[in-house]
Protein backbone atom coordinates (compact mmCIF):
# COMPACT_ATOMS: atom_id res chain seq x y z
CA UNK A 1 0.00 0.00 0.00
CA UNK A 2 1.03 3.21 -0.91
CA UNK A 3 1.11 6.51 1.19
CA UNK A 4 -1.01 8.07 -0.83
CA UNK A 5 -3.60 5.04 -0.38
CA UNK A 6 -3.10 5.33 3.48
CA UNK A 7 -3.83 8.49 3.16
CA UNK A 8 -7.53 8.26 1.62
CA UNK A 9 -7.85 5.20 3.92
CA UNK A 10 -7.72 7.17 6.92
CA UNK A 11 -9.71 9.95 5.30
CA UNK A 12 -12.49 7.79 5.13
CA UNK A 13 -12.25 6.27 8.47
CA UNK A 14 -11.98 10.11 10.08
CA UNK A 15 -15.26 10.46 8.05
CA UNK A 16 -17.08 7.44 8.89
CA UNK A 17 -16.04 8.25 12.90
CA UNK A 18 -17.57 11.82 12.39
CA UNK A 19 -20.94 10.47 10.81
CA UNK A 20 -20.79 7.81 13.68
CA UNK A 21 -21.07 10.24 16.37
CA UNK A 22 -23.22 12.53 14.56
CA UNK A 23 -25.84 9.85 13.89
CA UNK A 24 -28.69 11.61 15.33
CA UNK A 25 -28.47 14.37 12.30
CA UNK A 26 -29.15 12.34 9.70
CA UNK A 27 -30.57 8.28 10.86
CA UNK A 28 -34.09 9.30 9.77
CA UNK A 29 -32.61 9.77 6.20
CA UNK A 30 -33.04 6.19 4.66
CA UNK A 31 -30.82 7.01 1.79
CA UNK A 32 -27.99 8.57 3.77
CA UNK A 33 -28.41 5.45 6.31
CA UNK A 34 -27.86 3.26 3.29
CA UNK A 35 -24.47 5.30 1.97
CA UNK A 36 -23.10 5.47 5.08
CA UNK A 37 -23.71 1.34 6.02
CA UNK A 38 -21.84 0.84 3.04
CA UNK A 39 -18.92 3.41 2.84
CA UNK A 40 -18.53 2.38 6.55
CA UNK A 41 -18.57 -1.90 5.39
CA UNK A 42 -16.37 -0.71 2.36
CA UNK A 43 -13.93 1.41 4.51
CA UNK A 44 -13.35 -2.00 7.53
CA UNK A 45 -13.12 -4.20 4.79
CA UNK A 46 -10.16 -2.26 3.24
CA UNK A 47 -8.26 -2.08 6.11
CA UNK A 48 -8.62 -5.77 6.80
CA UNK A 49 -7.96 -6.76 3.48
CA UNK A 50 -6.58 -10.37 3.38
CA UNK A 51 -6.84 -11.57 0.00
CA UNK A 52 -9.50 -14.14 1.33
CA UNK A 53 -13.50 -14.06 0.32
CA UNK A 54 -15.89 -13.53 2.69
CA UNK A 55 -18.28 -15.91 4.02
CA UNK A 56 -21.42 -17.11 2.10
CA UNK A 57 -24.24 -14.47 3.59
CA UNK A 58 -26.87 -17.09 4.06
CA UNK A 59 -27.40 -17.48 7.02
CA UNK A 60 -26.87 -13.82 7.67
CA UNK A 61 -29.90 -13.48 5.29
CA UNK A 62 -31.55 -16.23 7.36
CA UNK A 63 -31.33 -14.71 11.12
CA UNK A 64 -32.26 -11.55 9.79
CA UNK A 65 -35.55 -12.95 8.27
CA UNK A 66 -35.99 -14.76 11.19
CA UNK A 67 -35.78 -11.57 13.31
CA UNK A 68 -38.12 -9.62 11.08
CA UNK A 69 -40.63 -12.24 11.59
CA UNK A 70 -40.43 -12.06 14.75
CA UNK A 71 -40.86 -8.27 14.45
CA UNK A 72 -44.25 -8.22 12.58
CA UNK A 73 -45.94 -10.77 14.70
CA UNK A 74 -45.13 -8.86 17.64
CA UNK A 75 -46.40 -5.98 16.04
CA UNK A 76 -49.41 -7.13 14.32
CA UNK A 77 -50.58 -8.35 18.04
CA UNK A 78 -50.43 -5.16 19.38
CA UNK A 79 -51.70 -3.36 16.15
CA UNK A 80 -54.97 -5.63 16.28
CA UNK A 81 -55.47 -5.22 19.84
CA UNK A 82 -55.17 -1.70 19.87
CA UNK A 83 -57.44 -1.70 16.30
CA UNK A 84 -60.40 -2.92 18.50
CA UNK A 85 -59.93 -0.59 21.28
CA UNK A 86 -60.12 2.14 18.87
CA UNK A 87 -63.36 0.62 16.94
CA UNK A 88 -65.05 0.18 20.12
CA UNK A 89 -64.74 3.98 21.29
CA UNK A 90 -64.74 5.29 17.82
CA UNK A 91 -61.42 6.75 17.59
CA UNK A 92 -60.89 6.83 14.09
CA UNK A 93 -57.54 8.58 13.92
CA UNK A 94 -56.07 6.02 16.27
CA UNK A 95 -57.36 3.19 14.47
CA UNK A 96 -55.72 4.54 11.13
CA UNK A 97 -52.43 4.48 13.15
CA UNK A 98 -52.37 1.02 13.45
CA UNK A 99 -53.92 -0.48 10.36
CA UNK A 100 -51.96 -3.15 9.52
CA UNK A 101 -51.88 -6.58 8.50
CA UNK A 102 -49.26 -9.22 7.74
CA UNK A 103 -49.11 -8.51 4.41
CA UNK A 104 -49.03 -5.34 4.34
CA UNK A 105 -46.00 -5.86 6.79
CA UNK A 106 -44.26 -8.20 4.78
CA UNK A 107 -44.31 -5.59 1.45
CA UNK A 108 -42.65 -2.84 3.79
CA UNK A 109 -38.89 -1.99 3.07
CA UNK A 110 -36.71 -2.46 6.11
CA UNK A 111 -36.63 1.21 7.49
CA UNK A 112 -40.34 1.48 7.19
CA UNK A 113 -41.25 -1.66 8.65
CA UNK A 114 -38.91 -0.07 11.99
CA UNK A 115 -41.08 3.31 11.84
CA UNK A 116 -44.58 1.59 11.69
CA UNK A 117 -43.55 -0.75 14.46
CA UNK A 118 -42.46 2.43 16.19
CA UNK A 119 -45.80 3.81 15.49
CA UNK A 120 -47.58 0.96 16.67
CA UNK A 121 -45.61 1.40 20.27
CA UNK A 122 -46.31 5.20 20.33
CA UNK A 123 -50.20 4.25 19.98
CA UNK A 124 -50.30 1.36 22.45
CA UNK A 125 -48.17 3.49 25.12
CA UNK A 126 -50.14 6.19 24.88
CA UNK A 127 -53.61 4.03 25.68
CA UNK A 128 -52.10 1.76 27.70
CA UNK A 129 -54.23 1.61 30.56
CA UNK A 130 -57.20 0.75 28.53
CA UNK A 131 -55.44 -1.83 26.72
CA UNK A 132 -55.35 -4.37 30.06
CA UNK A 133 -58.57 -5.35 29.18
CA UNK A 134 -57.46 -6.35 25.42
CA UNK A 135 -54.80 -8.08 26.44
CA UNK A 136 -51.85 -5.97 25.69
CA UNK A 137 -49.59 -4.52 29.10
CA UNK A 138 -46.38 -3.33 29.36
CA UNK A 139 -44.29 -6.42 29.07
CA UNK A 140 -45.87 -6.65 25.43
CA UNK A 141 -44.59 -3.53 24.52
CA UNK A 142 -41.58 -4.01 26.16
CA UNK A 143 -40.97 -6.98 23.60
CA UNK A 144 -41.88 -5.07 20.75
CA UNK A 145 -39.39 -2.35 21.37
CA UNK A 146 -36.66 -4.99 21.57
CA UNK A 147 -37.94 -6.62 18.46
CA UNK A 148 -38.10 -3.30 16.53
CA UNK A 149 -34.22 -2.92 17.92
CA UNK A 150 -32.95 -5.63 17.03
CA UNK A 151 -34.29 -5.50 13.64
CA UNK A 152 -33.18 -2.34 13.48
CA UNK A 153 -29.48 -3.56 14.21
CA UNK A 154 -29.63 -6.23 11.98
CA UNK A 155 -31.68 -5.29 9.10
CA UNK A 156 -28.01 -3.98 7.15
CA UNK A 157 -26.00 -7.37 8.21
CA UNK A 158 -26.36 -8.80 4.28
CA UNK A 159 -26.49 -5.70 2.60
CA UNK A 160 -22.95 -5.08 4.65
CA UNK A 161 -21.71 -8.44 4.43
CA UNK A 162 -22.41 -8.36 0.25
CA UNK A 163 -20.35 -5.50 0.27
CA UNK A 164 -17.63 -6.81 2.26
CA UNK A 165 -17.32 -9.82 0.18
CA UNK A 166 -17.62 -7.26 -3.21
CA UNK A 167 -14.91 -5.49 -1.79
CA UNK A 168 -12.68 -8.34 -0.62
CA UNK A 169 -12.70 -9.62 -4.63
CA UNK A 170 -11.43 -5.94 -5.69
CA UNK A 171 -7.79 -4.85 -5.81
CA UNK A 172 -7.20 -2.03 -3.22
CA UNK A 173 -6.99 0.45 -5.98
CA UNK A 174 -10.52 -0.43 -7.35
CA UNK A 175 -11.84 -1.32 -3.45
CA UNK A 176 -10.41 2.66 -2.61
CA UNK A 177 -12.04 3.77 -5.67
CA UNK A 178 -15.09 2.31 -4.94
CA UNK A 179 -15.86 3.49 -1.62
CA UNK A 180 -14.83 7.21 -2.73
CA UNK A 181 -17.40 6.89 -5.21
CA UNK A 182 -19.85 6.55 -2.15
CA UNK A 183 -19.25 9.13 -0.77
CA UNK A 184 -18.63 11.89 -3.59
CA UNK A 185 -21.32 10.87 -5.74
CA UNK A 186 -23.72 10.17 -2.65
CA UNK A 187 -22.71 11.12 0.63
CA UNK A 188 -21.23 14.14 -0.11
CA UNK A 189 -24.35 15.20 -2.09
CA UNK A 190 -26.76 14.32 0.31
CA UNK A 191 -25.19 16.82 2.97
CA UNK A 192 -26.08 19.67 0.44
CA UNK A 193 -29.50 19.49 2.77
CA UNK A 194 -27.35 20.29 5.77
CA UNK A 195 -25.85 23.38 5.13
CA UNK A 196 -28.28 25.77 6.55
CA UNK A 197 -30.30 23.71 9.35
CA UNK A 198 -27.05 22.31 10.48
CA UNK A 199 -23.93 24.28 9.57
CA UNK A 200 -21.29 22.71 12.40
CA UNK A 201 -22.55 19.08 10.81
CA UNK A 202 -21.84 20.42 7.43
CA UNK A 203 -18.79 22.07 7.83
CA UNK A 204 -17.71 19.18 10.18
CA UNK A 205 -18.17 16.39 7.52
CA UNK A 206 -16.23 18.14 4.75
CA UNK A 207 -13.45 19.10 7.30
CA UNK A 208 -13.12 15.69 7.69
CA UNK A 209 -13.21 14.81 4.04
CA UNK A 210 -10.42 16.64 3.72
CA UNK A 211 -6.69 14.33 2.91
CA UNK A 212 -4.04 14.89 4.97
CA UNK A 213 -0.97 13.84 3.35
CA UNK A 214 0.78 12.09 6.74
CA UNK A 215 4.01 11.58 5.63
CA UNK A 216 4.52 15.46 5.03
CA UNK A 217 3.57 16.37 8.96
CA UNK A 218 6.44 14.29 10.33
CA UNK A 219 9.73 16.20 9.98
CA UNK A 220 12.39 14.89 8.49
CA UNK A 221 15.49 14.59 10.91
CA UNK A 222 18.62 16.55 9.73
CA UNK A 223 21.48 14.90 8.17
CA UNK A 224 24.50 15.41 10.10
CA UNK A 225 27.18 17.53 9.02
CA UNK A 226 30.06 15.83 6.67
CA UNK A 227 33.18 15.25 8.73
CA UNK A 228 35.58 17.85 8.55
CA UNK A 229 38.72 17.18 6.68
Amino acid sequence: MTQDQDNIITMFETTVAFLDKNNNTWKDRAAFVDAHGRAKAGTTEIRAKTGKQQAPTGGITGDKGDIRDDLEEKALVIADAVAAFAAKTGNKDLGAQVEVTKSSLDRLPDSDLVQTAQRVIDAATANLPALGAFGIKTPEIDALAAAKDLFANKKEAPREAIVNRKVETLSLPEAISAVRSIFRNEIDKLMTAFKKPAPDFYNGYFTARIIIDRAATIPKKEEPPPPKP
